[in-house]
């Protein structure tokens, strides 16, 4: 390929941070509190809850599941495993 038609080609735009996003940080939150609620709701500890995700096969200490609802940027998989291992039951969408 000429060097000329490399040169001319523009870069990809560079990575945000997902938290630099104010929308991403809005529903981060969201699902923070929600998760908390849960938990204030089932009258679950963050020791007792680590305890039933390591039962279900999700590997986390209890310190390690304080820093990522901390932070609150955990996945959508990782709430659903929460509430799974608190016996909060989510219908499932329709097909």
């Amino acid at each position: 390929m000429p060097e000329a038609m490399i040169a001319q080609r523009s870069l990809p735009p560079k990575p945000e941070a997902r938290k630099d996003n104010p929308i991403n940080a809005q529903f981060e939150d969201k699902a923070k509190a929600l998760l908390r609620y849960a938990m204030v709701q089932k009258g679950v500890g963050v020791e007792e809850l680590a305890a039933r995700l390591n039962e279900m096969g999700v590997q986390i200490s209890a310190g390690g599941l304080a820093n990522k609802i901390s932070r609150g940027g955990f996945s959508s998989a990782f709430l659903l495993q929460c509430m799974e291992a608190m016996g909060i039951n989510l219908a499932p969408l329709p097909r």
